[in-house]
């Protein structure tokens, strides 16, 4: 059965050291650069790396804490019809 081991870190010391336990241990060690920004989409949509289009979602969740928009509850059918599903 394989595992899969996720470890973040921005020590390179530490890097070197899990090669090296890798090595040691026959373990294949793949190694991937995180970079830092401010997308909040977990599987990183480009969509949200167009500032415009995140200030557009900010500025209508603040009107909806201000309730200035109504806000609407649709059955599951309804849903469906409206999606065209």
């Amino acid at each position: 059965m394989e595992h899969l081991l996720e470890i973040e870190f921005d020590n390179p010391k530490v890097l070197e050291k899990f090669r090296k336990l890798a090595y040691k241990n026959g373990v294949t060690l793949r190694e991937c650069e995180l970079v830092s920004h401010d997308n909040p989409s977990p599987s990183g949509d480009p969509y949200f790396d167009n500032p415009r289009n995140v200030e557009e979602i900010l500025f209508r969740k603040r009107e909806m804490d201000l309730g200035q928009v109504e806000t609407v509850s649709l059955s599951r059918d309804q849903r469906k019809k409206l999606l065209g599903l």
